[in-house]
C-alpha cells in the first residue's frame, strides 16, 4: 500500500514539471523568473512535508527534502528580493541537513543516538561559514572535537547503561580543550592530554566494576606524569630515571590492583607485569638516587610506603 502511494506521489510531481515545461516551451507562460524559482522550491517543500506527516512522523528521511527545498527558496529570495551576495546565505543550508537528524534522535533517542553526530557536525559547518574569517583556527579545531563529542555524552547522560560511551566522548573533550589551551599549556601539553584520556576509563572501572579498563587507565595515567615529570623546567630531575621509574611503578600498581581482583575477575595473569614493573622501577628509581633530587623522591616513596602500611585495616592478633 505504501509503495502504491509513493508511486502516485511521484506520478503525479512529473506530470505537474511535465505541463509546466509544456506549457513554458508553447509560451503560454513567460520566462522564470527567480521569484519563480523561490515559490516553485517552497511549494516542492510543501508538498513533500504533507507526504511526510502521511507517511508518519518516524518516517523522517523524508523531511530531508522538506528542509533542503525549503532553505533553497530562501536563498533565491534572499539573493534576488534583498541582494544579498554574502556567502554566509549558505550556512542555513547545513543547518536545513542537520533538522532530520535531530528529529530522529528526538523520536528514539535510545536507537538513533548516533544521529546528533551528523546533526552537531552540520551545525558546527554552518557556524563556520559564518565566523569563519572573524574565529582562530584552534577554535574552530575544538568546536569539530565538541561536535563529535557531545552525542557520546549525552547518550551516556540518557542512558547510565552505555558507560562505553564515556570513553570517546571524554577523549574528544579533551581534545578540543587541549587544542583551545594549548598555547598556554605548550610542553605541558601531552602529558595533560594522556592524563585526560585516562579519566573516561578508570570511571567505567571504579563505577561500573570493569576490570578491563583499568589497564589503560594505569597505563595512560603512568606515561602523562612520565610526560609531566620530563618537562625541561624540572632540569635535571626531568633527566633523571626517576621519571621512568615512576611509570613503570604506576604500571605495577594497576597489575598488582587487577592482580588483588583475581578472586571475582580473571585477572591472576596479572601478578606476572605486576613484577616485572616493580623489579624495573626499583632499579631505576635506584640508578636516579644517586641525584639529589632521587634520594628526596626515594625518602618520600618510603614514607609513602610507611604510611600506606600503618594505616591500612589489618588482621586483628589474638591474644592469650
Amino acid at each position: 500500500m505504501k509503495n502504491r502511494y509513493d508511486n502516485i506521489f511521484w506520478g503525479i510531481l512529473l506530470i505537474l514539471a511535465a505541463g509546466l515545461t509544456l506549457a513554458q516551451q508553447q509560451g503560454l507562460t513567460g520566462k522564470f523568473t527567480p521569484q519563480f524559482w523561490a515559490l516553485a522550491f517552497a511549494g516542492l517543500s510543501l508538498v513533500f512535508f504533507i507526504r511526510y506527516l502521511l507517511a508518519g512522523v518516524r518516517l523522517w528521511g523524508w523531511l530531508f527534502p522538506v528542509c533542503i527545498f525549503l532553505t533553497i527558496s530562501s536563498m533565491v529570495w534572499l539573493a534576488t528580493s534583498h541582494n544579498y551576495r554574502d556567502a554566509t546565505i549558505a550556512a542555513p543550508f547545513f543547518g536545513a541537513i542537520a533538522v532530520p537528524f535531530l528529529v530522529a534522535f528526538a523520536i528514539d533517542f535510545r536507537k538513533n543516538w548516533w544521529a546528533l553526530i551528523p546533526a552537531f557536525a552540520f551545525i558546527l559547518f554552518g557556524v563556520v561559514v559564518i565566523f569563519g574569517d572573524r574565529l582562530p583556527g584552534e577554535v574552530i579545531g575544538a568546536g569539530f572535537m565538541f561536535a563529535i563529542a557531545i552525542p557520546f555524552l549525552t547518550i551516556y547522560f540518557v542512558n547510565r547503561r552505555y558507560g562505553w560511551a564515556l570513553i570517546p566522548g571524554f577523549i574528544m573533550l579533551a581534545v578540543g580543550a587541549i587544542t583551545l589551551l594549548g598555547s598556554f599549556l605548550n610542553q605541558w601539553m601531552g602529558g595533560t592530554v594522556l592524563c585526560l584520556i585516562a579519566l573516561p576509563f578508570g570511571y567505567v572501572y571504579f563505577k561500573q566494576g570493569r576490570w578491563w579498563a583499568l589497564i589503560p587507565t594505569g597505563i595512560l595515567a603512568s606515561i602523562g606524569v612520565n610526560a609531566l615529570l620530563t618537562v625541561p623546567l624540572l632540569g635535571s630531575f626531568a633527566q633523571s630515571t626517576i621519571p621512568t621509574g615512576i611509570m613503570f611503578l604506576g604500571w605495577a600498581a594497576t597489575f598488582g590492583w587487577l592482580w588483588r581482583q583475581r578472586e571475582k575477575s580473571p585477572t591472576a595473569w596479572a601478578r606476572i607485569p605486576a613484577l616485572v614493573c616493580g623489579v624495573l622501577a626499583a632499579l631505576l628509581v635506584v640508578i636516579g638516587s644517586l641525584t639529589t633530587y632521587g634520594i628526596t623522591v626515594a625518602l618520600i616513596a618510603g614514607g609513602l610506603v610507611l604510611i600506606y602500611f600503618g594505616v591500612r585495616p589489618g588482621k586483628d592478633i589474638p591474644t592469650q
